[in-house]
């Protein structure tokens, strides 16, 4: 698919976009994490398994779990309210069948006598007979310890100097299974949940700095100029929404290229065409010349006399015009050459005031010179300098000689010494039947470029217009 002027765009996929790559990684991301969870808790196994065998083995035989604490004590406590008013015997029959459902547990009770009535197993360590004394020291020890120890009084607590009461030990690895889980294990599988999120936000870092890269490529191709003057070419990336961008940025510096080209073609043939019009218009121009002067020699009425002025005024207009052409292109080509020396700008300026004098004094434009004695030294072309204070006097004569006045003089103008031209004229927006086609002001200002010099013009809207030309820096 071809755009009307644009690059020859191939028809864009979503597949490959910016965003079907980043929604490609969230989706990775949903479907494995669930999958890769229950492989993190395999490897921590298997991991486990060869560097603890022993501690694997252990947890391989641990079978039974009993549930919480909390529920354990609580169901204890109801055992003991439930066998309230029972006989011995009746109890003993009770604690055995728990023994059955708690086959991992040391059950034993003591009568309101403080006799140590049923064990299961038989530990010696639990004494035969309590006192008071015993029965405080060991619910102390069996706070917060391993086993996990419950006692209740049979009955409740409202029978509690009755019928004794029942303990129920327990080791606390039965309590969860879960707890059973080495610490070592713990950090194991954190630390590879860890890894398994560091890859995700890893690609998703990898996804970003690509499209920065990309991006900082692009400005830098942007910003950075070729030896032709134009921004330089970028290596075509993926085609997504960027690679477009960049298909799109050097389509445009192919265009600007032929665009460049076409200008310096279409300059050197106007170059051509002035140099080579200019010179042969000179050649009728001599002629022309020629043949008025000797009409001088030949008797005419006064209105051929005055035709034939207007003749060598408008020969002399044309002749101007073809030798502004012909410094116009030179200058513009770079081919008019300047010899550059220190000068006294103010004694060049006072020499083609005085040639301009009889000129302005027979237009009637009275002349103002008012410059120092102390010498302005710029360098300039002094042959080249002349020619630009020809043309401006010469367009002040042409368009600004109803005001009657020229002004020459010196001032300060952005911290440097300024040479200021002035006139009274209607000023540069006023209808003027001599205007032309601008070429010796734009000779003017090539001329003052070469020599590193800038002329500023003002006008003002009652009347005048005063031109400035001073160093560049």
């Amino acid at each position: 698919m071809r755009r009307p002027g644009g690059p020859p765009f191939k028809k864009f996929k979503f597949r490959n976009s910016l965003l079907s790559r980043y929604l490609g990684i969230i989706g990775f991301a949903l479907v494995f994490i669930p999958i890769l969870i229950p492989v993190s808790f395999l490897a921590s196994w298997g991991v486990s398994r060869v560097l603890f065998p022993a501690d694997v083995e252990e947890k391989t035989e641990i079978v039974r779990s009993y549930g919480s604490g909390l529920k354990l004590e609580n169901a204890w406590h109801n055992e003991a309210l439930s066998l309230g008013g029972k006989t011995p015997e009746e109890i003993n029959v009770r604690l055995r069948a728990l023994k059955q459902d708690y086959p991992d547990a040391v059950i034993f009770w003591v009568d309101g006598d403080g006799l140590t009535r049923l064990q299961l197993p038989e530990r010696a360590s639990i004494p035969s007979k309590w006192r008071p004394e015993d029965a405080i020291t060991y619910m102390k020890q069996a706070v917060n310890s391993d086993p996990f120890t419950t006692v209740a009084f049979i009955g409740g607590k409202e029978q509690a100097a009755g019928q004794g009461f029942m303990v129920f030990e327990l080791p606390r690895k039965h309590l969860n299974q879960s707890t059973v889980t080495r610490e070592g294990d713990a950090r194991f599988y954190g630390f590879f949940m860890f890894l398994m999120f560091a890859f995700f936000i890893l690609l998703s870092y990898l996804f970003f700095r690509d499209i920065r890269k990309r991006l900082l490529r692009l400005e830098s191709g942007m910003t950075r100029t070729g030896p032709n003057g134009l921004p330089v070419r970028i290596p075509m990336g993926r085609p997504d929404e960027i690679g477009r961008l960049e298909l799109a940025f050097n389509h445009m510096v192919d265009e600007l290229d032929d665009s460049r080209r076409r200008e310096r073609e279409e300059e050197e043939l106007r170059k051509s065409l002035i140099s080579n019009l200019s010179h042969d218009l000179r050649t009728p121009l001599t002629v022309l010349g020629g043949q008025l002067y000797s009409f001088h020699k030949e008797p005419l009425s006064d209105q051929g006399r005055q035709s034939l002025a207007l003749m060598e005024t408008k020969i002399n207009d044309l002749s101007g015009l073809i030798d502004h052409l012909l410094s116009y292109n030179l200058l513009a080509s770079g081919r008019y050459a300047l010899n550059l020396e220190s000068r006294d700008v103010l004694r060049v300026v006072r020499v083609s005031a005085a040639a301009w004098y009889p000129l302005w004094e027979k237009a009637g434009i009275e002349a103002d010179i008012n410059l120092p004695e102390t010498p302005l030294h710029w360098r300039i072309d002094e042959q080249g300098f002349r020619r630009v204070l020809d043309n401006l006097f010469q367009n002040l004569v042409r368009h600004a000689g109803s005001g009657g006045y020229v002004g020459i003089s010196v001032e300060q103008r952005h911290g440097r010494t300024a040479l200021v031209i002035a006139d009274r004229g209607p000023g540069l927006g006023a209808a003027s039947p001599a205007k032309g086609a601008g070429l010796g002001l734009q000779i003017v200002d090539l001329l003052l470029r070469e020599m590193g010099l800038v002329r500023e013009t003002e006008s003002y809207a009652e009347g005048g217009t005063r031109v400035f030309i001073y160093p560049a820096v």
